[in-house]
Order: structure tokens, then C-alpha cells, then sequence
């Protein structure tokens, strides 16, 4: 028994007197070995605490002659899963123990024979209650029977193992801790001191020096040190109050200050102290803190100033500013919103500005309100707001979130101004724009019945100057004289009629009212008919027509190709009696189709060519042939109305080239 006893105190003293927790196992399990005459004695923890999901073969001893495997890989990964099976036994403070054969887990039997183990000992150690792994013993010579007294010591044993791992645990936080503390003063602005009553001695910590700029050295040898660093305004003040508290006449010390630097600039600084007490109640010293806020300080100066410069920019401006708490009821608001909504702003001062909003938009206003403390972005609206009189003002506001530090929301600020003025403004230009649009409906109207109204009696004047013509030549008479007054009349009738035609297709485009139906059409049967129906007659003047490139379908609206190119192929007739024939030539592109109309007759002045396509413009040089002015105007209107180009080119005397292009389709 005694030398059980005396066993089990050399483990306890292994266990106090090594500083390594890592020393201290491995002396322990060697000693237990050679006791127990076993071969092998080893230590596994668990590294996941309360789950035994890993487990690391932290330490081992082994008798001569036995393999260690402590840095064997693949033994440490067999003994992680084998031991899964014995965890609910081991985890739960039970022993197992026995002989290797007897062992029913397939695995963990498997192990055992590969270490030659003949008898094993499995205990789990327990640290404050937490399973913290096990200690194995492997007896590989015989088959032993472990008795009552060896179960009972090595029990104990692995008690004091956990013991040994609580007292490293916490001696580990205690150094972290001590660590974290002795960080946090080092780098904060903050510096502690401690005043003995009795002794009338201070202690300073290291952080004065980030403080003040004095060293250690300095601050032990100036006398009464801490009593000479505060402002002479405020020195005999805190000395009062000091003694008053280390009397027991005031319940706290604290307060701010201004603490002198050691290159003699002040410093801002706030103070506290707490007074210990002995086991007889009587003071016996003072522990307290200094903290640099100056930073604070300078920063309250520039929020003051901030706040200052807001008031005054708030109540010179012309808008009304207001600030809201984080539900919207007012906390500011300026003083001018007596001028624009009638109220004083103290009336205004903790009422929900909803209250004032016309029924109509309110709900607005609350989809409004979600979206800006959804999105965070500064957001406009408009809305009807209730003067002091109960009359309604069209504001238009302007909101912009309030965030704290953590960009979390603590209010709103807005910005109004009445646009009651803007909004009637808009309201009676828009009346005014839905009276023009009638107005130009009227006017198309006009147009429309005055070309039918002119072109029936128009009609019936060329009609019966044909008839009379006819007559005439019947007699056989000399009626050269009738002829020329009816010649005249025939083309006073086509002026007035070409005139009439025109401003009905240009009233048309100017309402807005045609359309384009797009549609293939063969381009060259196109021209060929519409050149043998208008143009080329027997006995007249003809067009000669050129096709080049391959030809490929072109998608238009037939209708108005047909206004576009007899517009321009009467103008080549018409300026160019008496000179070649004009030429119509049509080029086949890759992406587009070109149209030229080329005619070799009288060419326009250059001081015209930049009003050619003005409504009603003619040039100088046209005045006795007949023409309305709107023929070119026509012209562009429609070309670009088909997504295509006009261009033109000019000269005096020598002729005129219109190129029009266009897509071969339309998107």
C-alpha cells in the first residue's frame, strides 16, 4: 500500500512541479508504465471538445523492445475510427479493460493484434466536466487480470490529470487575458494611476509616456507629480475635490480637464477615481484612470460648428428644411416655414407631417417613405401640403437619410419649396397645347375640303376648255388666238391644281396622319410602268432609264415612292424644255438602293440652293414655269419619313442631280 501511495504521489509531484504541461505527461506516463509493468502507456485528446469526432495521439512511452507509433499515420487514422465504437462507453466516465482477443469491435481487434497487444486499459480523463480524450495501457507479453487496487490508483491518477489540464486551462486565459489587457493599454489614449493614502504615493502605468511624453524615469523623480500636470484654472479645484473624496464628503471623483504636456501644450482629458476600502471600512487607496479627448473634444467643436453652419444655412435659405426622427415626426424645422405653409415652427415640433397631406396623396407618400428606407438614395415627389389657412400648396420635396456610424438609419432630412406657381403654369401650357392641337385639326380640316372644293370646280373649267378646243379645231377655222386663251386656262387649271394636290399631301404630313404600308414591290417594273403612265408619251419628251447592280426585292410603301419620284421627274421635265432628255438611273448597293434623276436644264442659282427644301420657297429663275413650292419639301419629308436620304446638286444653266437613298428593308 505504501508503495502505491508513494507511486501515486510521484505522479502528483510530476504534475506540480513541470512548468510543461507537455514535460509533466510525458514523465507521468513513463512512470506508469515501468509501475504497472506494461509496454506500452499512451495519452490521446480529443480536439473537439465534447464531440469524440477527433482525436490526436498526443503521447507515448514504450517498454525496450516495443514499436512506438505515435507519429504512425495510418494507426492514428485507424484509431480515430476504431474508437468510435468505444466513445458512448469512454464518454459517459466508464472503464474498459481486458484481453485483446476477447474484443468484439472488428477494428479496434485488428489494431490491437498488429501492436501484439495481449491486455488493454482504456480510462477517459475528465477536465471541469468536459471529456478531454483518454489514457491507454497495452500489455503485449501476457494476458493480465487487472485487479481492484490498480483500477482504483490509476483512477486516481486520471483525476489528477484533469485536474493538471483545468489548472493549464485557466492559467491560459489568465494570460490571454493579462495579455489583452496589457494590449489595450499600451494602444488606447487611456493611462492609470493608483494613489496609496498612507504613503502619499503614486503609482503610474507605462502609457503616461503616450500621454504626456514623459518616461517613467521622469515621472518618479518629479515630486507630487500628478498634482503638476493639471491647468492652473482647474489645479486647486480637483485638489478639493480629491481630498473631499478620500474624506468620504463626495461620493465621486471624476470630471474632464486639461492635463499639461511635457513640450507644454494642454491636453484635453477626462478623470475618475475609485476609492478601496480595508476589512475595517477605513480608506486605503485611490485606483483611477486619465483618458486623452482631445480628439472628442475637437470633434464636438466641429459637430457644434457643423450644427451651426446648418441653422445658418437652414434659415437663409429659400427652401424649407426640416429634420425627422426615424418615424417621420418632425425634430426641426426652419424658420421660414411660417412664409411658405403659414405655421410657426414650433407648432410644427413633434407632429407627423402626414397630418397635413391632402387624403389624395397619401398613399403616394407612404410608397414614398418605404422606397427611401429600402434604397437609401436621395428621392424627389411632389404633393399637396395644408397651410395654416386650410388652404392646399403643391410642394416638391427632396429626402435624404440620416445614418449612424453602424449605416444604420436614425432619421431623415428634407428639403421643400412651393411650386404651386409651376404647376398651374404646366397645367394651363398643357391646355394650351391640346388648343393648338385642335387648332392644327381644324386647319388639316380646311386644307382637306378647300383642295376638294377647288379641285371640283377646277375640274370642270379644264373640262370644258378641252371640250371648246375640240369645237374649235372642228371648224377648221384660223383659231390661233382661241387657242392660246385656252392653252392658258389648261395650264392656269394644272398650276392650281398641282398647287391643290400638293398642300393636301403636305397638310397630311404636317398632321401627322400618313402612314406607311411596306410592302415588296420589283423596283424596275416599278419604274417602267410609272415612266410609261406619267411621262413617256408618244410624241413628248421622254426619261431614259439606266438599271445597274443586281437587282433585289425592295420593301416601301408603293404610294409614297410614286409622290416621291413623280415630284422629281416632273421637275426634270418641267426645267429642262428644250435640253436632252433627263436620265433616271438606278443603282443596286449591297446594303441600300440608289435613285438618281439627273436633268440637263436650267440648274439653280447659287444664292437659292440653301432654301430649296423650305415650304413654298421657288428659285429666282423659275418664276414663268408653273410650280407650287412644296414639290421638294414633299420630297424630303417623305424620303426620310422611309428611313432614306435626299441629296441634292446644282448648277446654273447646266442642270440638277437628286440622289435619293434608301434601305433595302424596314426594321
Amino acid at each position: 500500500m505504501e508503495k502505491l501511495l508513494s507511486y501515486v504521489s510521484k505522479i502528483n509531484n510530476h504534475l506540480l512541479q513541470y512548468s510543461s504541461i507537455d514535460d509533466a505527461l510525458n514523465s507521468c506516463i513513463r512512470d506508469i508504465g515501468l509501475e504497472h509493468n506494461i509496454d506500452r502507456c499512451y495519452i490521446l485528446k480529443n480536439k473537439n471538445n465534447n464531440e469524440l469526432l477527433g482525436l490526436d495521439y498526443a503521447y507515448e512511452w514504450c517498454n525496450n523492445g516495443i514499436k512506438p507509433y505515435i507519429n504512425h499515420f495510418g494507426v492514428n487514422k485507424s484509431l480515430n475510427n476504431a474508437f468510435l465504437s468505444i466513445n458512448s462507453i469512454l464518454y459517459k466516465d466508464k472503464l474498459r479493460f481486458g484481453l485483446g482477443k476477447d474484443i468484439d469491435n472488428k477494428l479496434l481487434k485488428k489494431i490491437l493484434e498488429i501492436r501484439t497487444v495481449k491486455s488493454y486499459f482504456f480510462l477517459p480523463i475528465f477536465s471541469d466536466n468536459i471529456f478531454w480524450g483518454w489514457i491507454g495501457l497495452e500489455d503485449c507479453k501476457s494476458e493480465r487480470v487487472w485487479g481492484e487496487r490498480e483500477i482504483f490508483v490509476l483512477q486516481s491518477i486520471t483525476k489528477s490529470l484533469g485536474i493538471r489540464f483545468s489548472q493549464n486551462t485557466a492559467i491560459s486565459k489568465l494570460e490571454r487575458t493579462i495579455e489583452k489587457f496589457n494590449f489595450f493599454m499600451s494602444s488606447s489614449n487611456q493611462a492609470m494611476w493608483e494613489f496609496d493614502i498612507e504613503t502619499e504615493k503614486t503609482n503610474f502605468s507605462l502609457n503616461w509616456y503616450g500621454i504626456l511624453g514623459y518616461t517613467n524615469e521622469e515621472i518618479n523623480n518629479i515630486p507630487d507629480f500628478w498634482t503638476k500636470i493639471f491647468s492652473p484654472d482647474d489645479k486647486k479645484q480637483i485638489r478639493n475635490d480629491f481630498r473631499d473624496f478620500t474624506a468620504g464628503k463626495l461620493d465621486k471623483f471624476e470630471g474632464n480637464t486639461r492635463i499639461i504636456h511635457k513640450d507644454g501644450h494642454y491636453i484635453s482629458a477626462k478623470y475618475s477615481g475609485l476609492l478601496k476600502l480595508n476589512k475595517k471600512g477605513i480608506p486605503k487607496k485611490v485606483i483611477g484612470t486619465y483618458m486623452d479627448i482631445s480628439e472628442l473634444v475637437e470633434k464636438e467643436k466641429q459637430l457644434s460648428l457643423s450644427e451651426a453652419k446648418f441653422r445658418f444655412i437652414a434659415e437663409n435659405t429659400t427652401d424649407l428644411i426640416c429634420q425627422h426622427s426615424k418615424g417621420g415626426d418632425l425634430l426641426y424645422v426652419s424658420s421660414l416655414s411660417n412664409d411658405i405653409i403659414g405655421y410657426d415652427f414650433e407648432e410644427l415640433i413633434n407632429k407627423c407631417p402626414w397630418d397635413f397631406i391632402h387624403k389624395r396623396d397619401l398613399s403616394n407618400i407612404k410608397k414614398y417613405y418605404h422606397s427611401i428606407v429600402k434604397n437609401q438614395q436621395i428621392e424627389t415627389i411632389t404633393f399637396r401640403f395644408r397651410k395654416f389657412d386650410g388652404t392646399y400648396i403643391w410642394l416638391e420635396t427632396t429626402t435624404k437619410v440620416m445614418l449612424d456610424s453602424e449605416k444604420k438609419i436614425i432619421g431623415f432630412q428634407t428639403s421643400s419649396r412651393d411650386i404651386t406657381k409651376r404647376i398651374r403654369a404646366d397645367k394651363e401650357m398643357k391646355a394650351a397645347f391640346l388648343k393648338e392641337r385642335k387648332f392644327n385639326e381644324l386647319k388639316s380640316n380646311f386644307v382637306s375640303i378647300a383642295s376638294h372644293q377647288f379641285r371640283t370646280p377646277l375640274t370642270v373649267i379644264y373640262s370644258n376648255a378641252e371640250l371648246l378646243e375640240m369645237k374649235i379645231n372642228s371648224f377648221q377655222r384660223d383659231s390661233n388666238e382661241c387657242k392660246v386663251i385656252i392653252s392658258r386656262i389648261k395650264n392656269e387649271v394644272e398650276r392650281m391644281t398641282e398647287l391643290m394636290n400638293n398642300i393636301l399631301v403636305f397638310g397630311k404630313q404636317e398632321a401627322k396622319k400618313i402612314e406607311k404600308v411596306i410592302q415588296p414591290i420589283d423596283l424596275n417594273e416599278f419604274i417602267d410602268t410609272l415612266t410609261k403612265t406619267y411621262f413617256n408619251k408618244d410624241g413628248g419628251a421622254k426619261i431614259r432609264v439606266t438599271k445597274k447592280g443586281f437587282k433585289k426585292v425592295f420593301f416601301t410603301d408603293e404610294s409614297l415612292i410614286v409622290h416621291i419620284l413623280t415630284n422629281v421627274i416632273n421637275n426634270a421635265f418641267k426645267y429642262s424644255v428644250g435640253k436632252p432628255d433627263p436620265e433616271l438611273i438606278i443603282i443596286y448597293l449591297e446594303n441600300n438602293i440608289e435613285i438618281q434623276v439627273i436633268d440637263y436644264g436650267l440648274g439653280v442659282p447659287k444664292k437659292d440652293i440653301p432654301y430649296l427644301f423650305t415650304s413654298f420657297f421657288r428659285a429666282s429663275n423659275t418664276n414663268s414655269i408653273i410650280g407650287s413650292g412644296l414639290g421638294l419639301v414633299i420630297v424630303k419629308q417623305f424620303t426620310e419619313f422611309l428611313n432614306g436620304t435626299v441629296e441634292l446638286k446644282t448648277k446654273e444653266n447646266f442642270g440638277t442631280t437628286i440622289k435619293l437613298t434608301f434601305p433595302y428593308e424596314h426594321q
